[in-house]
């Protein structure tokens, strides 16, 4: 799914990235159709499983991922804030629960896309 030829003209071919840009807009959808629920919290799910998979090929044997991990420190740490406001949401933002966890994997979509964190070795290469 991911083709190193494709460069910045095919970020949004590769599953990580697309992953993300439906979640997002799953969960504007959900404001309208509550059903959209499930499928944002699913998307959320391919998105960091296309993380993963970009990360494990990309640091195999090397310990590069090791060395960028304050990177994702904050992408994750808002990406955990949001599945516990996902899980638990007060009245207040029930509706929108969907919008957030989908907006939740947009600062991590940011870090991907940045060459500086991509050229020590967290991201795809």
């Amino acid at each position: 799914m991911t083709d190193a030829k494709l460069g910045a003209a095919g970020l949004g071919f590769e599953a990580f990235g697309t992953a993300c840009g439906l979640a997002v807009v799953s969960g504007a959808l959900s404001l309208l159709a509550p059903m959209f629920d499930g499928l944002t919290l699913t998307l959320v799910a391919l998105a960091l499983a296309g993380w993963a998979s970009l990360h494990r090929r990309a640091g195999q044997g090397t310990g590069r991922f090791r060395r960028s991990v304050g990177a994702y420190a904050v992408p994750f740490t808002l990406l955990a804030a949001v599945v516990v406001v996902f899980e638990a949401a007060p009245a207040p933002l029930g509706p929108t629960r969907a919008l957030l966890l989908g907006l939740g994997v947009v600062p991590l979509w940011v870090i991907e896309r940045t060459p500086a964190v991509r050229d020590r070795g967290g991201g795809r290469r």
